[in-house]
């Protein structure tokens, strides 16, 4: 099981702060996560494919978009808006 958690708009739009799916990539996740949450298709996942203008943290280690990245069970991935500063 691969948790997402959700910040800024992904949480506002799909209304909850995280959820668990099944992924052995992360495409797998985003797939997952735009049809357990329609509200973020294709606005912020589009298929197997994160819009340009939101990142996802891999066990808070690695930034990517890559689709190909491969996920193992346990793994922790955070969705947020790009431009979403501190």
């Amino acid at each position: 099981m691969i948790t997402i958690e959700l910040f800024g708009v992904p949480r506002l739009r799909a209304g909850r702060d995280s959820l668990d799916v099944e992924a052995r990539s992360l495409g797998d996740a985003f797939r997952a996560l735009g049809s357990a949450c329609p509200a973020l298709a294709p606005s912020v996942v589009e298929g197997d494919r994160l819009q340009p203008s939101y990142m996802v943290a891999v066990n808070g280690m690695q930034f990517t978009a890559d689709p190909a990245t491969p996920l193992s069970a346990g793994d922790v991935l955070v969705l947020l808006s790009a431009d979403a500063g501190g």
